[in-house]
Order: structure tokens, then C-alpha cells, then sequence
């Protein structure tokens, strides 16, 4: 009887509250579907039973069978589903591809743009929350379950049960609240697992009790209107550029007229993402020596550049730098102006440089880096 409320209760929500403003209701929804086509399978994840020793699964509230009379009560007919047997991170890949797919109606729920993504914590480590997008092999950053993702942001947030090791989804309302649903503990437990990120961590609510299909199941906090329809989530973020990497380059330099006048580079660069665009800067430190009879110098400088990134791994920059000459014969101060191409091969990269200074004239100069 309760599991037939629950459709009914669920066929309701779908059809006629989309337009509520009310994303937590979806959110919910969206973590119990998901929880339907899923089952969790500890030896995917590596998982054994403390006692036996055996990959044992945790129980599946959540069936298919359900979302498939769902569907016939929608549509008119059984429709056949999708399942799949899994890891929390194939729930929460799940769950975001569904909001791709209907957008739309996330978006006339309340959610910002395309602000929806997959959350991670690492093992052992509750207290930073990484949003991930799935992308193509080319445009990721890492490989998750093997799958391509593209890293968006850092949070200083303390996770839902200090969560480690684990996945989920991360939603942002078009207020910047950001909500939360974990559809693998909601399919593991028998009831929604949701909330808001507040004051530096994820606040559990109370889930819709005709979402649950578990007898018994605890009672968080009831969110309050205030809460999850005001801006006052407290957390650090990081935006995608402040995943900036340091790389380090050695760099040749020699003048054009090739008269014993030469010099070595040694450049810390910022790297940004590959195929992101942006602005970085690099430091260096330059020995020029002039090894001619008639004007012999040696001078010691400074500088700095700054560029942009563009067309995914090329880097166009400019800059400048002084120093000190020996002997002082010449003066004591040196200074040089300098511009050219980066080109950033993944962790690699090559530079190719022009410049002008007191010591060596005008020059050319080229290098390799790598990005640790």
C-alpha cells in the first residue's frame, strides 16, 4: 500500500510541480528514480563484509519495478528502463545525466543555468568537496570510474555522515543556494538523502515522508523556507583558474649576430588547465654574458611576463626585466623587454622568445618545460 502511494504521491510531483519553485522536491525525486534503476555492488567497490569476508550488497530499497509501473501509470503502457548495477559513482553520473536530459524542468524548478554537477570527496578527507563534469577524453582533467571528467570547482565544505571516497550530486538554485542529493545512500537506506550546503557544511533535511519506502528512518531538521530560499550558505570556493599549476623551464638565449653573445634562462610559469583560456604569468631569472673583445659584460636580471591563453594550449605573452651588470664598467643597472609563444603539450610544453637587452642586444631564445 505505501509503495503504491508513493507512485501515485510521485506521478503527482512530476506532472504538476515542476513550475513550483520548489527544487528540493525534484531533487528528491530525481535521488529516488535514480535509486530505482541502481544497485549497489560491493565487489565493484571493493567492499567486504567485515565478519564473512564477502562481497555482500547492502539492501535495495529502491527497485526497478517500481520506476517501470511509474512509467505504465504516465504513459499508458510498461515501459522498459535502463538499470545498472554499480558504485555511488554511477549513481551520481546517472543522476547528472538526467538533468541534462531534462533540463528544462530542472531549470523551471529553480536551478541556475547549468549549474548542476557531480560532487566528490576523496578517501579520508571529508572536509573538501570537488565538482566534477563528465566531458570527452580530450577536454578532461582527470579520469573518475573511468570515466573523462573535467574538474569546475573546490569547496571547503564538510560533506553529509563526513562522506569520504564517495559521489554525489550538487545542484545550485538560481538564488545561490546550493543543494545536495546522494541517490546511493537513499537507495541503500530507503529514504531521500538531501539538503543545502550552510555555514561551511551539508545540512541533512527531513525527506518528503511519501518518498521513503523504509519503515523507520532518522528525522533531520525540516528546511525552512528562509534557509532554502535566502543566499546564506558560508563556504571557500575556488574558481577554475585558481587551478592554475606551477611549470618550470630552462631556456637558451643567443643574439642574432651569433658574436659571443649569449645567456641562459631559468622561468617559473603559470600553467593553467590544458585548453583553458586565460591570463598567467611567469617569473625569470637571466645570466647574459657578451663575450666580445670590445664591449665584455656580464649581467644578472629579473623579470616577469604576463599572457593569455587561447586556441586550448598556446600562450602569447610579453614582458620585462632589470639586473645588475659586472664589471660596471658599462653601468650597473640592466634592463631587458622580452615577448613570444608558449605552446603547452599536456605537461610539457616548449617556449620561443624575443628580446631586446643592454647586454647582448637584440636576441632570440627558445626552451623546454614541464609541469610537475
Amino acid at each position: 500500500m505505501k509503495k503504491t502511494f508513493l507512485l501515485i504521491f510521485l506521478i503527482f510531483t512530476f506532472l504538476f510541480n515542476l513550475n513550483a519553485d520548489d527544487l528540493g522536491i525534484l531533487l528528491q525525486d530525481l535521488a529516488i528514480q535514480t535509486a530505482c534503476l541502481g544497485k549497489y555492488s560491493s565487489a565493484e567497490a571493493g567492499l567486504r563484509d567485515n565478519i564473512t569476508n564477502r562481497f555482500i550488497d547492502p539492501p535495495d530499497y529502491y527497485t526497478p519495478s517500481l520506476m517501470a509501473t511509474r512509467f505504465a501509470n504516465m504513459s499508458g503502457s510498461m515501459t522498459r528502463t535502463i538499470t545498472f548495477y554499480g558504485v555511488c559513482f554511477d549513481y551520481a553520473q546517472f543522476a547528472w545525466d538526467d538533468i541534462k536530459k531534462y533540463q528544462s524542468s530542472y531549470n523551471n524548478a529553480g536551478m541556475k543555468d547549468q549549474q548542476w554537477f557531480i560532487a566528490v570527496t576523496s578517501p579520508g578527507d571529508p572536509n573538501n568537496i570537488y565538482l566534477y563534469d563528465p566531458v570527452t577524453p580530450e577536454r578532461a582533467t582527470t579520469t573518475l570510474n573511468g570515466i573523462p571528467v573535467r574538474e569546475n570547482s573546490r569547496h571547503r565544505v564538510r560533506a553529509h555522515d563526513d562522506a569520504t571516497g564517495h559521489a554525489w550530486l550538487w545542484v545550485q538554485h538560481k538564488n545561490g543556494t546550493w543543494y545536495w542529493i546522494d541517490p546511493t545512500w537513499t537507495d541503500n537506506t530507503g529514504y531521500p538523502w538531501w539538503g543545502i550546503v550552510q555555514n561551511g557544511k551539508e545540512v541533512q533535511y527531513y525527506p518528503n515522508p511519501a518518498f521513503a519506502v523504509a519503515s523507520k528512518y532518522p528525522k533531520p531538521p525540516t528546511p525552512t523556507e528562509r534557509e532554502t530560499r535566502s543566499h546564506d550558505s558560508t563556504y571557500v570556493t575556488y574558481s577554475p583558474t585558481s587551478h592554475s599549476v606551477a611549470g618550470y623551464s630552462f631556456g637558451y638565449i643567443s643574439a642574432f649576430d651569433f658574436n659571443k653573445k649569449f645567456g641562459f634562462s631559468l622561468e617559473v610559469h603559470e600553467c593553467l588547465p590544458y585548453e583553458e583560456s586565460g591570463i598567467t604569468a611567469s617569473y625569470y631569472f637571466d645570466y647574459l654574458r657578451n663575450s666580445s673583445e670590445s664591449e665584455p659584460r656580464n649581467s644578472l636580471l629579473l623579470g616577469v611576463t604576463f599572457g593569455y591563453q587561447f586556441f586550448y594550449s598556446f600562450v602569447l605573452y610579453a614582458g620585462g626585466g632589470i639586473g645588475l651588470n659586472y664589471p660596471f664598467d658599462n653601468g650597473v643597472f640592466s634592463w631587458k623587454v622580452n615577448g613570444g609563444l608558449r605552446i603547452n603539450i599536456k605537461w610539457v610544453f616548449l617556449k620561443f622568445d624575443v628580446s631586446y637587452n643592454q647586454t647582448i642586444g637584440s636576441a632570440f631564445g627558445f626552451g623546454f618545460g614541464i609541469i610537475p
